[in-house]
């Protein structure tokens, strides 16, 4: 495949700069006793269910490590449980508590709404267009390998 210079240039400042216009407005919906990675860690097990703590690791392109230490402090917090598995004490999932399902409710609800206050300027046909990006844009980012 040839990529251009330009292209992967093109693509790390408009990263950035999404990036920096979504965490602005992120930012000011942040609980205040949470980190952005812990912030992160949530959002990720919110999305993809319990899972164990390899596959968290690797949703996040995080080392094991880290992810034990991000997941410590949830679990101190109160916002991650670990769930032993019956049959073989060695699995461990991380799970949300109730309170950190109803947080991420909320907080879900109230980020759909600035969102939606956000592209207020757009009509119908830049709407379904950004759709139609976002939509390109989830399906192909599974794909890039994390360094």
């Amino acid at each position: 495949m040839d990529i251009t210079e330009r292209f992967l240039q093109q693509t790390v400042i408009f990263s950035l700069l999404v990036i920096e216009k979504i965490n602005k407005q992120l930012l000011k919906t942040y609980k205040e006793d949470l980190t952005s990675s812990e912030f992160y860690a949530l959002l990720s097990v919110y999305y993809f269910g319990d899972m164990k703590m390899t596959a968290f690791a690797d949703n996040l392109g995080i080392k094991k490590q880290q992810a034990t230490r991000v997941i410590n402090d949830l679990v101190k917090k109160g916002y991650i449980q670990r769930i032993y598995d019956e049959s073989d004490r060695r699995v461990v999932l991380i799970s949300l508590t109730p309170e950190a399902k109803m947080y991420l409710n909320g907080y879900t609800a109230k980020t759909i709404g600035m969102v939606n206050d956000s592209l207020e300027g757009f009509n119908k046909s830049e709407i379904e267009e950004l759709q139609n990006a976002i939509k390109t844009i989830n399906r192909l980012l599974p794909k890039i390998k994390m360094a």
